[in-house]
């Protein structure tokens, strides 16, 4: 697929493995809270499976700002270089390298700006763009906040269109 130059973007699903620690608490499986989770683990298995070290030039697309993995980079850090990575070595130093390079989030399902300017802050806003996560959120709704979320016109450009464009080749 690299060899494409196009990104395959992963989005979660239900799964027949549902972990012991939602039972009892149904609203914790789902869109609430273990898809995102169950979606982060994946780009995390990517990553420590050497895929992007195999294929460098890979991309990989996630929804939802992310899924959370903007936000923990720095303890993903911390805890490789703590960890004894059992048997695994990766090329780059550091597992947010991967994120950072090979990873396209979209503002899909989070219409918040703290969310938001942590991921600018942790990805760059050339690895963001925007979706609505039609027709589970409001499309009115998540253009408003993308017009509205305190971030320069060149980012806003870049979020809205113009990393759809140069990504996907529009």
């Amino acid at each position: 697929m690299s060899d494409l130059d196009v990104p395959i973007y992963l989005h979660p699903g239900s799964s027949v493995d549902v972990p012991h620690v939602y039972g009892n608490h149904p609203q914790l499986a789902g869109p609430m809270w273990s898809w995102g989770n169950d979606t982060a683990s994946h780009v995390l298995r990517v990553v420590f499976a050497g895929v992007f070290d195999q294929f460098p030039n890979a991309k990989l697309m996630v929804g939802h700002m992310g899924e959370g993995l903007p936000y923990v980079l720095w303890r993903l850090d911390s805890r490789w270089a703590w960890h004894n990575h059992h048997g695994i070595e990766l090329a780059r130093p550091h597992p947010s390298d991967y994120i950072r390079e090979n990873l396209y989030i979209t503002t899909s399902g989070v219409c918040d700006n703290a969310p938001l300017l942590c991921a600018l802050s942790a990805m760059g806003s050339d690895h963001v763009l925007f979706a609505a996560d039609y027709p589970f959120e409001d499309v009115d709704l998540a253009t408003k906040f993308l017009r509205e979320a305190p971030i320069d016109e060149a980012e806003r450009h870049r979020i809205a269109h113009g990393n759809a464009e140069r990504l996907l080749r529009l």
